[in-house]
C-alpha cells in the first residue's frame, strides 16, 4: 500500500471512527435524562460515568482521531507544502497515539470483553443494559479495536531516539486515573468496577496495579516493534 493511499484510507477509517464516537456520546447523554434517572442503579452510573477507563479511552480517540483527520487533510490539500503548524500537531499526536491511546485502547479490549463474557457483574453489570445499548457498548468496547490497527498499519512512525517524553505522558495519565477512582471511592465507597472494589483492601489491589502498569508498558514497547516489522515489509514490497 503506498503512502497515497494510506493517507485516504486513514481518512476514511478515521472519519468513521470520530463519527462512531461522537454519535454514541451523543446519544448516551440524551438516554440518560428524565425518567430513567429515577432507577437508583442509573443515577449512579451517570455520576461515576467519567470515572470509567473506558470513556477517557473514548475521549483520547476522539482527540486523537481529531487530531489526525486535521493533519490528513491538510496533507491532501497542501500536499508538497504542509504548514509547519501540521507538523508540530502530527508530532504530539503522535505522542498521544504511542503513549496513551495504543496501550489503553488494547487493555480496554482484551480486560473488557473476557470479564464480559465469562462474568459480566464484575465489570458491566446487567443494569446497564437499561441506559447502554449492545450497539454503544461495542462502539466503547469492540470499535475501539479497528481504530488503533488502522493508525498501526497505515501510518508509519519512527521509533523515537528518547522515550522519556512518550512515557511522562502515560505515567501521568496511569496515576491520573487511579487518582481519581481512589479519590472517588473516598466520596462515595464505590469504584466504577466491581471487581476493583473486591479488590481493594487486599494484597491484591496492588498487584492488580503493579501487573496493569507493566502490561500498559509491555505495550507500549512492543508497538514500536510490530510498527517495524509492518512497515518494513511495506517498503520490501514497494522496492
Amino acid at each position: 500500500m503506498s503512502a497515497n493511499s494510506n493517507v485516504y484510507f486513514r481518512v476514511i477509517g478515521n472519519s468513521i471512527g470520530l463519527a462512531l464516537h461522537t454519535g454514541n456520546a451523543v446519544v448516551l447523554h440524551f438516554t440518560m435524562q428524565g425518567d430513567i434517572l429515577k432507577d437508583p442503579d442509573i443515577r449512579t452510573l451517570k455520576a461515576t460515568q467519567l470515572k470509567f477507563v473506558t470513556i477517557w479511552n473514548m475521549g483520547f480517540q476522539m482527540i486523537f482521531l481529531f487530531l489526525s483527520l486535521l493533519c490528513d487533510v491538510q496533507l491532501i490539500l497542501k500536499k508538497k507544502n504542509v504548514p509547519k503548524y501540521v507538523k508540530h500537531i502530527r508530532a504530539y499526536n503522535d505522542i498521544i497515539f504511542s503513549a496513551i491511546v495504543w496501550p489503553l485502547t488494547v487493555i480496554v479490549f482484551t480486560v473488557f470483553w473476557p470479564f464480559f463474557i465469562i462474568n459480566r457483574e464484575l465489570i458491566f453489570p446487567a443494569f446497564i443494559d437499561k441506559a447502554i445499548s449492545l450497539t454503544s457498548n461495542h462502539i466503547m468496547h469492540t470499535s475501539i479495536l479497528p481504530i488503533v490497527l488502522i493508525e498501526m498499519f497505515c501510518h508509519p512512525r519512527s521509533r523515537p531516539k528518547s522515550h522519556k517524553w512518550y512515557l511522562a505522558h502515560a505515567v501521568f495519565i496511569f496515576v491520573s486515573y487511579f487518582a481519581v477512582i481512589l479519590y472517588n471511592y473516598s466520596n462515595t465507597g464505590t469504584f466504577p468496577y466491581p471487581f476493583v472494589l473486591m479488590l481493594y483492601g487486599t494484597v491484591y489491589f496492588p498487584l492488580f496495579v503493579l501487573a496493569t502498569s507493566i502490561i500498559y508498558l509491555i505495550l507500549y514497547f512492543t508497538q514500536w516493534t510490530i510498527n517495524d516489522l509492518v512497515h518494513k515489509r511495506n517498503k520490501s514490497k514497494i522496492r
